[in-house]
């Protein structure tokens, strides 16, 4: 099965760019959601250099368009990438090369079975890397994986698809008509999120929803306003994007947001 996934991913990441190609304004909905994800990293921790930090997903970096993983700790030798995809890995590997950042701790390998030692992580940053199973019972193996690895203190952060927000049939209508670029599995709400980590053993801490968009529409608008013009809407593209981000404050964050959120936390087990 691990084989089957791997090469699967590794196609993915060999059309990344032709797609991206395809599809221009792509890169300002992946630049927004990793500036929206860094803000939510430096929110809910104290980032160090000296933390040794794991990042589940590659795929951001690899485009060059999310730079999560290089801005979190520039200077930090101890940061482990890991994705299933070799090519993913490789990709970037080379995006880290170009950004004066350490990549030689990227590893191949799967989230379920990581090759790292019990109690050796002080951070984990899971970005919408478990919403890509097809079993539900995938999602609860990797995240008792993340326990095993993580140390008494530890804390997670997560963000999956969000099951609960308004937009999802429209957004499972387009899966079943196989629009989307790659596989898109089960996920959770808010709801079912905090319960899978609570009966694994952690801690919730905070949750949130982030990056408020309709996102079949803005799709769309950016996309014509690139026709109308590659450069001259892109500061007004930028700044409807952004101008969604004050949803988060809303009691309806969880029916607009695109993406759950959770700041859980490993404690001491007595």
């Amino acid at each position: 099965m691990l084989g089957k996934e791997a090469k699967y991913w590794d196609k993915v990441a060999r059309r990344r760019q032709q797609w991206l190609t395809r599809h221009p304004t792509y890169k300002f909905l992946a630049e927004h959601k990793g500036k929206t994800y860094l803000g939510l990293i430096t929110r809910w921790a104290e980032v160090s250099n000296k933390q040794r930090i794991l990042k589940t997903d590659l795929f951001p970096e690899a485009s060059g368009l999310a730079q999560v993983l290089f801005d979190i700790a520039p200077n930090n030798s101890n940061v482990v990438g890991i994705d299933i995809s070799a090519e993913t890995v490789e990709q970037a590997k080379r995006q880290a090369i170009h950004h004066g950042v350490d990549g030689s701790k990227y590893l191949c390998c799967d989230v379920r079975q990581l090759p790292l030692q019990n109690n050796s992580i002080d951070l984990v940053i899971s970005d919408s890397t478990l919403d890509h199973f097809s079993d539900e019972k995938d999602i609860i193996v990797a995240l008792k994986e993340l326990y095993r690895v993580m140390r008494v203190g530890g804390t997670l952060i997560i963000t999956m698809d969000n099951k609960g927000k308004l937009g999802e049939p429209l957004r499972r209508l387009w899966i079943r008509l196989g629009l989307a670029p790659f596989f898109i599995g089960k996920t959770y709400s808010i709801k079912e999120l905090k319960s899978a980590l609570q009966s694994i053993g952690f801690v919730v801490e905070e949750t949130t929803a982030i990056v408020h968009q309709p996102m079949f529409f803005l799709k769309r608008l950016a996309r014509l306003l690139h026709r109308l013009s590659a450069r001259r809407f892109d500061p007004l593209i930028e700044k409807i994007l952004a101008s969604q981000d004050t949803l988060e404050k809303r009691r309806t964050k969880y029916l607009t947001g695109i993406y759950i959120a959770a700041k859980a936390v490993k404690e001491e087990t007595s």
